[in-house]
C-alpha cells in the first residue's frame, strides 16, 4: 500500500485541512438537516449526533492527508487527545447553537454554518498546538 506524501508547507496543510473540513461540514450539515428538519428531532441532539459522525470521518481523513499521526504521542494518547479536543468542540458547537437558535432566534441551518466556522478555528489550532 502506498502512503500519501504530506506536504511540509503549512499553507498546503491548512488548505488540505479546510478542504477535508469543508467536506466534513457538508456531511455534518446534511445530517443536521436530516435529523432536525426532516425527522423533527431536537436541534441540540441533532447537532451533537451529526458532529460526532463527522468528527470520526474528519479524524481519519486528516490523519491521512494533513497531520502525521503517532509522531508526537503514541496512537492511544493521540486518539485520547483528539477525543478531548473534539468533545470540547462539541460543547462549543452545542453552546453556539443554543445561543444562535435558542436565545437569538436564528434558523437552525444558518446557525449551524456559523457554529461550524467558529469551531473549525478551535479544532485546527488545538490539534496543531497540542496533538500533532
Amino acid at each position: 500500500m502506498s502512503h500519501f506524501q504530506k506536504s511540509d508547507s503549512e499553507r498546503v496543510r491548512i488548505f488540505c485541512y479546510l478542504m477535508i473540513g469543508g467536506t466534513a461540514a457538508l456531511f455534518e450539515w446534511s445530517l443536521v438537516y436530516l435529523f432536525a428538519v426532516v425527522l423533527g428531532w431536537n436541534y441540540l441532539f441533532s447537532t451533537a449526533l451529526a458532529y460526532l459522525c463527522s468528527t470520526v470521518c474528519h479524524y481519519i481523513a486528516t490523519n491521512i492527508f494533513v497531520f502525521d499521526s503517532g509522531v508526537r504521542y503514541g496512537k492511544k494518547k493521540e486518539f485520547s487527545l483528539v477525543l478531548l479536543v473534539s468533545t470540547l468542540g462539541l460543547v462549543f458547537n452545542v453552546l453556539l447553537m443554543r445561543l444562535f437558535v435558542g436565545a437569538m432566534g436564528f434558523g437552525v441551518m444558518p446557525s449551524k454554518v456559523a457554529a461550524s466556522a467558529l469551531v473549525t478555528i478551535w479544532n485546527y489550532c488545538s490539534r496543531k498546538k497540542w496533538i500533532y
